[in-house]
């Protein structure tokens, strides 16, 4: 029944979102044109992006019974995680909504961890202060990009875990970065925030396998760097967290739900590292 309705509802999706069927035809073509032997093809393109709608109202419709799916979900590369909270700073987790990002946050709470989450309006504007509810009732803490850094700070030094999902539009500056192969820009949050709290950077993302259970991988980490300036610093952390974007979502591709197009036409013409641009949130 499940599957009838994910496939029902990707279907009017699909036929009503215009503007979400174009921006992730411009990311696939990206992505396909970087080399990725999936989307070679038109054909193949489109194939995956039916494939992505499917997977973002799969995610949904698990939203809605996120306890027991939580607890179901299996951690690799965990070892990762210990090993960074071992410093007693915390860790800032970077990920992109990849598979069913949301079950990662209520996975790791229901492990005990101190969890915070920035978020914007999700899903839909009528529904974000049900979603937002259902998050502190499995004990994650919410804060939107007007709650600045000090929350996140607090968390990270009362040895918690802020989760990020970089590859998202809800942050006011970005940097400059190259994203399979072609020019893009990332928040500059998860860098900053990990040089103010002296926290490590956990690369990390969520993946829906086959017969329906849920892993959440932790990839590598980076850790801020003190002997570096800050906008060096800045750069280089967040130039690791395009590259483990980049592994996570080749890997995955299908079930990489974002509709906007993330690559902006004009490319970084300098060939210096660049320097933080603001952009609205």
């Amino acid at each position: 029944m499940r599957d009838l309705l994910v496939a029902l509802l990707a279907e009017l999706d699909w036929a009503l979102s215009n503007s979400r069927r174009e921006g992730l035809r411009l990311n696939l073509e990206t992505i396909g044109g970087w080399g990725h032997p999936l989307l070679a093809t038109p054909s193949a393109r489109r194939a995956a992006a039916r494939a992505i709608f499917r997977s973002y109202h799969r995610g949904f419709l698990e939203y809605l019974s996120h306890r027991r799916l939580a607890s179901g979900a299996r951690f690799e590369g965990a070892e990762k995680l210990y090993r960074a909270l071992a410093h007693g700073r915390g860790a800032v987790i970077t990920a992109p909504h990849l598979g069913n990002w949301e079950l990662a946050a209520l996975a790791l709470a229901r492990l005990g961890f101190r969890v915070r989450v920035v978020s914007g309006v999700q899903y839909h504007a009528a529904l974000a202060g049900a979603v937002r509810a259902a998050k502190e009732s499995s004990r994650i803490e919410v804060s939107t990009p007007e709650d600045g850094f000090l929350p996140l700070v607090a968390t990270l030094r009362r040895g918690g875990l802020v989760l990020l999902l970089a590859d998202g539009d809800v942050y006011a500056r970005g940097l400059p970065v190259r994203l399979f192969g072609a020019p893009a820009s990332l928040p500059v949050g998860p860098a900053l925030l990990a040089r103010r709290a002296g926290a490590p950077i956990v690369h990390a993302y969520a993946l829906r396998e086959r017969d329906g259970s849920h892993r959440i991988v932790f990839e590598s980490t980076d850790r801020p760097d003190r002997a570096r300036g800050v906008s060096e610093d800045v750069t280089r952390l967040t130039e690791g967290v395009a590259r483990s974007l980049e592994r996570a979502i080749a890997a995955n591709v299908t079930q990489w739900c974002i509709f906007r197009p993330l690559l902006p036409a004009e490319p970084v013409a300098s060939p210096e590292p660049p320097k933080v641009v603001t952009r609205a949130a």
